[in-house]
C-alpha cells in the first residue's frame, strides 16, 4: 500500500510540474541566445521573467553541455507557490528537433496529445517504469509542443519540487 501512495504523490508531482513546465514554456519566449547556444549544447545560462494572470513566473534555463554522449539541461521554474527542476537528458536528434522548433517561422497554433506518466515499481524486479496513464490535449506553437513533449517525459526530464 505504501509504494500504491508513493507512485501517487510521484504521479501528483510529475503531473503538476508537468502542467507548470508546459505553462511556463508556452508563455516565456526563447532569447536568440539561448537558441544559438542550444543548438550545439554549449554552456549558457538565462533567466525569464513572466507574468500570467496576475501571477508572476521565473524560468531559470541553464545548458550545462554534453555528457556522456546527452545534453543536459536544467530548468527551475518559480511561481509564487512552487518551485521545481526539470533535469533533463537530450540525444542529438532531439537537439536538433527542438532547436528546429524555436528557429521554425510559423505562428501557427498546433494541437497535441500530450502523454502524462506515472511512476510504477515492477514488483518482480523493483525496478521503477514510467506507464502513460492518460493524455491531455495541449496548443501551441511548434517550440511549445516540442519542448512539452520532452519536458513531460520522465525518461528525458525528471522533475524535482524545490522548497520554496
Amino acid at each position: 500500500m505504501k509504494k500504491f501512495y508513493q507512485s501517487l504523490l510521484i504521479l501528483t508531482i510529475l503531473t503538476l510540474v508537468g502542467g507548470l513546465c508546459a505553462y511556463a514554456a508556452e508563455f516565456t519566449k526563447f532569447s536568440s541566445k539561448f537558441v544559438k547556444h542550444f543548438k550545439d549544447c554549449d554552456r549558457y545560462e538565462e533567466t525569464v521573467n513572466s507574468e500570467f494572470e496576475g501571477k508572476n513566473f521565473t524560468t531559470h534555463r541553464n545548458i550545462i553541455g554534453w555528457k556522456n554522449g546527452m545534453c543536459r539541461y536544467q530548468e527551475t521554474i518559480s511561481s509564487p507557490t512552487d518551485k521545481y527542476r526539470l533535469n533533463c537528458r537530450f540525444t542529438t536528434v532531439q537537439v536538433d528537433d527542438l532547436y528546429k522548433a524555436m528557429t521554425a517561422k510559423g505562428k501557427d497554433v498546433e494541437k497535441y496529445e500530450l502523454d502524462v506518466y506515472g511512476e510504477q515499481i515492477d514488483p518482480k524486479t523493483n525496478k521503477k517504469e514510467y506507464k502513460i496513464l492518460s493524455t491531455t490535449t495541449i496548443s501551441g506553437n511548434k517550440a511549445y509542443i516540442a519542448w512539452a513533449k520532452v519536458q513531460n517525459n520522465p525518461y528525458f526530464c525528471m522533475p524535482e519540487k524545490l522548497s520554496k
